[in-house]
C-alpha cells in the first residue's frame, strides 16, 4: 500500500471530506493529512520539518502552498505598518526559498513529490468580504490597482510553484485549469472569495481523481 502525506494550507486541508475514503480502497493508498489552516509557506516548511523528523517516512507527497503567502498583510496594512513593496504576508522571493526547501527536505528522504498548485480565488469575492471585515476602501485602494492585478499576483505564486517543481522533477497537479474554465468562478466560492464550496471541492476531487486515475495506467 503506497502512504500519502499531504501537506499544505486550508484548501488542502479540506480535501479529506471530498471522496478520499473512496480513492484509499480504490488505488490501495493511504493518506495522512497534515495540511493546517491559516499556514503559510514558512509555517509549513516547519510543521513539514517536525513531521518528517517524528513520523515514517511515506511513499510520496502532495505539497501545496501559496494562497496565505499572496494574500495582503491587511492587518498590518489597516495599522499602518506595511508599505506597498511589502503587501504579501511572504514575499515571493521568500516563498519561492520555502517551497524549494521543502521539496528538497522530502526528496532527501527518498518522497516522491507532487506540487498541487491551488485555484485561482475569487478576487471580487474576496474584496467585498474584506470591505466587509472592515477594510477600508480608501485603504484598500492603495494596495489594489485592479481585480486584474491580483488575479496576476496570485497566479505569480503558482507559477514560482510549477518552475521549483520542474527543476527539482516534481510531479505537478494543478487545480488552476478547472476552475479557470467555468463561466463564473463565484458560484464555486465561500463568501469570503478564497475557499472553495461544496461545488469548488466537487470539481477539486475530479482533479485529483484524473491524476490517480493516470497514476495507476
Amino acid at each position: 500500500m503506497k502512504t500519502y502525506y499531504m501537506f499544505g494550507d486550508s484548501l488542502m486541508r479540506g480535501v479529506m471530506p471530498i471522496g478520499f475514503e473512496k480513492m484509499q480502497a480504490q488505488y490501495n493508498m493511504k493518506f495522512l493529512n497534515f495540511a493546517m489552516p491559516t499556514f503559510t509557506s514558512e509555517r509549513v516548511k516547519m510543521w513539514l520539518t517536525q513531521i518528517m523528523s517524528s513520523h515514517p517516512v511515506p511513499d510520496a507527497a502532495f505539497l501545496e502552498c501559496g494562497g496565505n503567502d499572496c494574500d495582503y498583510d491587511w492587518k498590518s496594512i489597516c495599522e499602518g505598518r506595511c508599505d506597498y513593496e511589502h503587501r504579501h504576508r511572504v514575499a515571493p522571493q521568500d516563498f519561492k526559498k520555502n517551497y524549494e526547501d521543502m521539496i528538497h527536505l522530502l526528496q532527501e528522504k527518498g518522497v516522491a513529490v507532487t506540487a498541487v498548485i491551488a485555484p485561482p480565488i475569487a478576487i471580487e469575492v474576496y474584496l467585498s468580504h474584506l470591505l466587509k471585515s472592515g477594510v477600508g476602501k480608501d485603504i484598500m485602494s492603495e494596495y489594489v490597482n485592479s481585480v486584474q492585478q491580483m488575479e496576476d499576483e496570485f497566479a505569480e505564486y503558482g507559477e514560482i510553484m510549477r518552475t521549483v517543481a520542474k527543476v527539482n522533477n516534481c510531479e505537478i497537479l494543478s487545480l488552476r485549469e478547472s476552475f479557470l474554465a467555468l463561466n463564473d468562478i463565484k458560484e464555486y466560492y465561500s463568501k469570503d472569495g478564497m475557499h472553495p464550496n461544496e461545488a469548488g471541492y466537487a470539481i477539486i476531487r475530479d482533479d485529483f481523481t484524473k491524476y490517480f486515475s493516470s497514476c495507476a495506467r
